[in-house]
Order: C-alpha cells, then structure tokens, then sequence
C-alpha cells in the first residue's frame, strides 16, 4: 500500500511539472485563470485523486480543489493557521528525493512529495489517492488466498506470486493512466497543449526539407462559460465532446488536433493541397456546427471562431505560428463578421497596441490616472441641469485620451471591467456629494458588474461612505444586459430602487424587445437612443411621430424621458415641443471634467455660442 501511494504521488507531480506554465500559474498567482485551475481538478479526477494540495516553497498551501485539510500536515504548528494547510519547517528543509507517506491504515492515505525543477525546489505536492478498489482487490485476493490454502498446500507456493502480481498490474494500470494525462486531454481524448506543441514543432523542423505548406489554427467555442453556469458544467462538457468529434470528422488524418484548455482548441492543417484547401476545411467545419446540439433537454447551436497562420509564411515554429493565429482569432472574435480571420501583419502592431493599452489600464487602476468626465442633462423646457453623466477617460502618454470605444472592450477581454465599474460608481458618488442637492450623476454599469450579485453592497457602501442620498444616483441599463441575464439583473435593480436609486433604460429604441421590459420593471427613465436625432437631420419619414409615441408611452406608465445626442438648436425645439422631460449632447456641452462644470443654464432658445467647442 504505501508503495502504491508513494508512485501515484510521484507521477501526479511529473505530470504538473510537465505543464510548466499552468504550475507556475498556480504557485505564484500570476497570470492564474480558471483554466489553469479547472485543468488541475480534471487531471486530479482523471488520477482518481481524493483531493491534492499544492503548496509554494515556503510550505503555503496556493491551490486545493476541496476545502479537506491534512491535519498531519500541521502537526509541528499546533496552533493551525487561519489561511490554509502549512507544511512543517522540517518538511520543507528536507533535501530531495524523498516521498512521506501518512495515513496508510486510514480512509484517506497522503504521500507528499517535492516539485523539483532541475536543482531548483519551487513547491510541495501532496495527494490522496482512492485506494479504494486496491483494498477491495487485497480483500479479494486474500479470501482467494485462504480457499486455495484449505484447498490444497501446494497452492500456498502460488500466493505471494500472485499478491505480487496483482499489485504490479494496478501499478501499470496507475502509471498508464498518468501517462496518458501527461500526453492527452481527459475530457475529449484529444492531445493535449504540451503534447500539440511537441508534435507540431517535430512536422514544421521536416517542413523546411519536405516545403510542406501548412496552417496551424486557433479555435475557440464562443459562450462556453456562460453555458457552464446557466446550464451547468455537465452540459459543457459534452458540447466541448460533441464540437471535438464533429471537426474530427472533417478534418483530414495526417492534421494535428488538440485543445488547449475550456473552449481552445489548435488543428495542425496539413493537407493544403491547393489554394482553396483552407477554405473548404472552413466551410466543412461550419457547416458541422450549424447542426444544433441536443444535450440534457437543451438544443444548442455551437459557435466557433477560427484564426489562421500560415506556415511558412507566418512562422515556422509552434510558438510564432501559435501567436499569430492567436491574433487572428482575437480579431474574428472582436469585429464578429466573419468564421475566420487568416493572420495579417497589421495585427501584431494592433496586439502591441492592446497589450500597452492593457498596462496603461493596470497602471490607472494601482495609480487612480483614470479621470471622469461629466455632460449635462438639461431640463428640455428650460435647459437647467438636472444632472450629469459620468464618464470615463484613460489619459495617454501624450497628454491626450485613449478613447472609450478602444480601451473598453479590452478591459472586458482581460476581465478589468469589473474593477473599474467599481471606481467609476465610487468616484461618481464622490463628486455628487460636492454638488448643489438638487442635481444626480448618471452612471453607466456594464454587464459584468451583475456578474457577481454584489451590485447592492458595492452601491450601498459607496453612498454611506460618501454621504449621499440614493435618489441623486442614476444608472443607465442597456437592453443588451437584461437579455443575458433577465430575473438576475431584475433582481439586483430592484435592490437598488430600494436604495432610491434611479434606474433608466439606455439606447432605448434600438434593440428588438425594449418594450416588454417596460412592464417587467418600473424604470424610473428612458433615454432615447442617439440615433433618433441622426435620422430626424437625414429627414426620415415619420422620426417624429415615433419620438411622440415613445414619449407619450413612457409618460402613461410614469416614466421620465430623456433624449441623447442633440446637436442643433432644431433638435432641442421639437424635443421641447414634444414634452420630452431631459436631453442631452453637444449642443448644450461636450463631456467636461469635474472641475470645468458650467451648473448654470442652458437654454434650447440661446444662441449657438453657448456650446463647447
């Protein structure tokens, strides 16, 4: 027993250090995702693991995927510790090599073994194999043991033999297991990272000789995360099985094909035996997943986004061509018009783009360089300020801004969003407080700040801090966002109405079901999307008599209406006319920081001179 318990820990811990980047993700916490921590459990489950815990050089546990404790462990601290398992001091002195086994007569037996790369210690592991099916085979093979004794004495020569042989087969079994992982993705059978990159950079090295053209792509299943939580990890993981099988059977029998981690997948395309071989795998592969999938009741239609780098035209090593086709991807999945991007030059200088625009947001967030700047919302009647909308400004290196619609959607690919959501609602509620009462700020909050169900308590606390009323904050709500997540982002709002909040529905009018939210939730506003105002200047039929519909219907259900993008002083006399409450845009002001803010009025009749340059 503790031999098996020894090897198993040992070979757990040779598959961890082969994967060298996710290992270091979860000792440092740099760069750690959920993918890196999801792999981890897989490969523990697939090891038929109890749990195992990985612990940095100094003995601190960094990762377990259960919360069960090895107080063994703590044995030379007997005051515990509040923040995790914690190896002895003599437990990390100890000099490699070395396994300790613990447990052996109990439920859950623990080998602990060092992670040595090279002459460097950089952790400890520590496992719990289920040893049950081995008790139950050394429970087996000892009754067999007693019947061939009371059978026959010559068969006691066979036993130990046989003892011998039973626990070297479970210890191949264990060990081809481990092997596998080491090489294999558990889930879709496919190669996994460590094993793609391997084979691919052995076919490009005899690609130089053979002038073999080949492509390596980048394929992402679009909404996995989302199906994990709506319609649980079961269901995306048979999607991730039934994707993988269904591009398995386009694809030819010499290309590659792995994944990566969560929805990632690579193809080596190798059969590119003419200038439209890349094309038709695409097209083969899209119409495999314009099949609906049926899984656990729930037809789902699978999405993929493909990058593409050509070999040898885009490089002629894993790591470049995996790169580029990295970058192709990223545009696919960001302009969202196309199945696939093949890679272009012009992409890395827009990745270096990306990667400082990402720094500089880091740096805003540690250092609080982003600013806030404010627009007026005019009464429409007299073009006094009600309020101000918040928003954001990242300064640039050259004194100037990087705009909102550039570094936006970068914070919500590297998951910042969230983070600066939190700033912008507290630094909002700041300045509201250094204002005459009468006025409110406006906010606008992106999905993922519901993401976490802590909207209430992020609010709540801002206003305390600051002393603020919850009827001089607005937020502004897009259609978009209540789509995703309908009763979940209902809920919190209603949270927030209780606050006194006010809650307005943005860019009304350009989605598809804006109205029956206007019954499932009192908004207090609806604000008029920007696109009104460019079809009423372009002459458009019947713009206003739209405008009029809208603005009666939000009045009848007690709803206050505000206009945004108005430019010209005609804009402002027929919204007036029409008894819309509010508007808003660079007729009365461009957004201007805190300190800049003209409180005073700013009437549709006055002259053009009155706007901001």
């Amino acid at each position: 027993m503790e031999g098996e318990v020894g090897a198993r820990g040992q070979a757990f811990a040779q598959v961890l250090l082969q994967n060298e980047t996710e290992l270091n993700a979860l000792l440092t916490g740099l760069s750690r995702t959920a993918d890196a921590e999801v792999n981890a459990r897989i490969a523990g489950n697939a090891a038929n693991l109890l749990n195992f815990s990985i612990f940095n050089r100094d003995g601190q546990e960094v990762f377990t995927p259960r919360s069960t404790q090895n107080e063994w462990l703590l044995r030379e601290r007997p005051g515990g510790t509040a923040t995790g398992v914690t190896l002895s001091q003599s437990t990390v002195g100890r000099p490699s090599p070395w396994i300790a086994t613990e447990g052996l007569d109990g439920p859950q037996p623990t080998a602990i073994v060092p992670l040595d790369r090279g002459n460097e210690r950089i952790g400890f592991l520590s496992v719990s194999p289920d040893m049950a099916q081995s008790r139950q085979n050394l429970s087996d093979m000892l009754r067999w043991m007693a019947w061939i004794v009371a059978s026959a004495a010559v068969g006691a020569v066979g036993v130990p033999a046989g003892l011998i042989w039973a626990r070297r087969h479970r210890t191949q079994l264990a060990n081809e297991r481990i092997r596998f992982l080491a090489d294999f993705d558990p889930l879709t059978q496919l190669l996994n990272r460590q094993r793609m990159q391997k084979d691919v950079d052995r076919i490009l090295a005899t690609s130089r000789a053979t002038r073999e053209r080949m492509a390596l792509w980048a394929i992402n299943l679009e909404g996995l995360s989302g199906i994990n939580s709506s319609l649980g990890q079961e269901v995306g993981d048979e999607l991730l099985r039934v994707v993988a099988d269904r591009i398995g059977q386009v694809m030819a029998k010499t290309d590659l094909f792995g994944r990566m981690g969560a929805g990632d997948f690579r193809l080596l395309h190798r059969s590119m035996t003419g200038p439209n071989a890349t094309l038709d795998l695409v097209r083969a592969i899209r119409q495999q997943m314009e099949q609906p999938v049926e899984i656990g009741g729930h037809s789902i239609v699978p999405r993929v986004f493909i990058g593409i780098a050509l070999a040898p035209e885009h490089g002629r090593s894993f790591f470049e061509l995996a790169r580029h086709s990295d970058l192709a991807l990223t545009v696919c999945k960001d302009t969202k018009t196309a199945f696939h991007t093949i890679f272009e030059p012009w992409m890395d200088t827009e990745a270096t783009r990306r990667r400082q625009i990402e720094q500089d947001m880091r740096t805003a967030l540690k250092t609080g360089r982003f600013e806030l700047f404010y627009q007026p919302i005019v009464a429409a009647s007299s073009g006094t300020p009600k309020g101000f909308e918040a928003l954001i400004r990242l300064p640039d290196s050259q004194g100037g801004y990087i705009s909102p619609a550039e570094f936006l959607p970068i914070a919500e690919a590297r998951d910042l969003i969230k983070p600066i959501s939190d700033w912008v609602i507290d630094e909002s509620i700041r300045q509201v407080a250094l204002w005459p009462e009468h006025l409110y700020v406006s906010i606008n909050l992106s999905p993922a700040q519901f993401r976490d169900d802590d909207l209430f308590e992020i609010v709540k606390a801002a206003l305390d801090r600051h002393g603020v009323d919850g009827h001089r904050l607005q937020i502004e709500v897009v259609e978009t966002l209540l789509l995703e997540r309908s009763d979940a982002v209902l809920g919190q709002l209603r949270q927030l109405k209780q606050l006194g909040v006010s809650i307005a529905m943005d860019d009304f009018g350009t989605g598809y079901s804006s109205l029956g939210y206007l019954w499932r939730f009192p908004f207090d506003t609806v604000k008029i999307d920007q696109s009104f105002m460019v079809a009423f200047d372009a002459g458009e039929a019947n713009v206003r008599q739209i405008l009029e519909t809208i603005v009666a219907l939000a009045h009848n259900l007690g709803m206050r209406v505000t206009t945004e993008g108005v430019e010209t002083q005609e804009q402002a006399r027929l919204l007036a006319e029409l008894d819309c409450d509010t508007l808003q845009g660079f007729y009365f002001s461009r957004p201007k920081p805190a300190q800049a803010i003209d409180f005073g009025s700013h009437s549709p009749s006055a002259t053009p001179a009155i706007r901001a340059a």
